[in-house]
């Protein structure tokens, strides 16, 4: 989509992962057995999204985990290229990849787990180079899960953690760097990096070269902190941005599992729809001069098209003024 403005619109493809969008009776369903139910392969799949993106009049796209991964892309158009002349077509550009912290196994690889550092590193690699012919440079990356704060043993999301971690990203960080790609750490409301105190010591301990900032407005309205605050705070390393409303934090007792990746819904809301201040928000993005991308995120809606039509017009209405 061609245009002046001086942000750019993209939409994380778990906007699309509402299994009802997809025919299936259970709109909770896990997505990845799409391509065994039979009615719909990859390029199927991805040709469904890329079209709706287009219909939505956004610029481009968020990869992300599975269904909507690269390794998916790769099958359903036999390369990168092959992918990245499909965006073409459709004057779409692909504005991040979203790294899943899964290996090809299913197993959760961890930063903050040394023995997990290679094969972290190798399948960012992997994913940089795959992102690099797609003319994107840069990769979302994001952290543990935290504990319950009566699990036992305890986790602490102390310095120590975090040197590890920081240790793996900074591995991934030089070994993307190589074809141009860079890494932008994420926040997650229920991870060990969520927070305004987490970002503050994560930003000290990377080194900007290799890891920077990726902030998410509704992840840090949910964890209890004040987004804009935190970018203008750590304005030379927002790279890429992450656009989405929350109704409020969550409560500090929320029980943290493997279901949490879903319950968060509960809290999230389309841009304008939530607490997030968005005038001061885009204020922000005209003083530091940001020109870079807004990815909207939905999580399963089943209307992603009409979605992400009504955030689109929402910021040119009411926001669009502020900052061209």
């Amino acid at each position: 989509m061609s245009n002046r403005r001086n942000i750019k619109y993209a939409t994380d493809l778990i906007t699309f992962y509402n299994a009802a969008w997809w025919g299936h009776s259970d709109p909770d369903a896990d997505l990845v057995e799409i391509f065994q139910w039979g009615n719909v392969n990859p390029e199927q799949f991805w040709k469904r999204i890329l079209d709706s993106v287009s219909a939505a009049g956004l610029d481009g796209i968020e990869v992300t985990f599975p269904p909507g991964d690269f390794r998916s892309a790769l099958q359903a158009f036999g390369s990168a290229n092959g992918f990245a002349v499909e965006m073409r077509t459709r004057s779409l550009e692909v504005a991040s990849g979203y790294f899943s912290n899964h290996s090809t196994d299913g197993r959760v690889l961890d930063w903050e787990n040394r023995e997990h550092h290679g094969e972290l590193v190798e399948n960012a690699e992997a994913y940089a180079e795959f992102l690099a012919t797609c003319a994107c440079n840069h990769i979302v990356v994001s952290l543990m899960l935290r504990k319950d704060r009566d699990h036992i043993p305890p986790l602490f999301a102390d310095l120590r953690l975090a040197e590890v971690a920081c240790e793996g990203l900074h591995l991934a960080g030089a070994a993307s760097a190589r074809h141009g790609v860079s890494l932008a750490l994420h926040p997650e409301a229920f991870t060990v990096f969520r927070n305004s105190r987490d970002v503050d010591l994560y930003m000290a301990l990377l080194d900007p070269t290799y890891v920077n900032l990726c902030p998410d407005t509704a992840q840090f309205a949910v964890a209890g902190s004040d987004p804009v605050a935190i970018c203008d705070r750590h304005k030379v390393r927002v790279v890429l941005t992450h656009w989405k409303d929350a109704t409020g934090p969550a409560p500090r007792d929320v029980p943290i599992d493997d279901t949490i990746w879903d319950r968060p819904i509960e809290w999230f809301a389309p841009v304008g729809r939530g607490v997030v201040d968005w005038p001061a928000w885009m204020r922000l993005m005209r003083d530091i001069r940001y020109t870079g991308w807004a990815v909207f995120e939905l999580d399963k809606t089943l209307d992603p098209v009409g979605e992400l039509i009504g955030i689109r017009r929402f910021l040119e209405s009411s926001l669009g003024h502020i900052y061209r």
